[in-house]
């Protein structure tokens, strides 16, 4: 398991530039391709979305609200389950691994260089 941390505001504003960028492409790309080049453009979103949620996927960890238990969850798990943000920060709804409570658990940032 690699350290973790609190996400910065850095870390922050990355993610949000990223999925600006994503949006942003995807919006020009419609403009062009549409209406007959669709499968173009929908292999573009789902590469796209798939490349962002394996990058979230390797950078983040979550700890559990109720046992502490910090875990990592698979790339269909990350792409299926409920995220959100709060003034706390980011969140997913997902089940802890040790206590099997379903709750919004805390996402952290994994640290490089262990």
């Amino acid at each position: 398991m690699h350290q973790v941390t609190k996400p910065d505001k850095r870390d922050i504003i990355r993610s949000l530039v990223y999925i600006i960028l994503y949006v942003l492409v995807i919006g020009a790309s419609a403009f062009m391709l549409l209406p007959d080049l669709w499968y173009i453009w929908f292999a573009l979103v789902l590469a796209g979305m798939l490349m962002l949620v394996n990058w979230h996927k390797q950078k983040t960890a979550y700890r559990c609200p109720n046992c502490d238990h910090v875990y990592e969850i698979s790339f269909l798990t990350d792409l299926l389950a409920p995220h959100g943000f709060t003034r706390e920060g980011a969140w997913l709804l997902l089940r802890c691994p040790k206590c099997r409570v379903r709750s919004k658990t805390t996402t952290l940032k994994k640290v490089e260089g262990e």
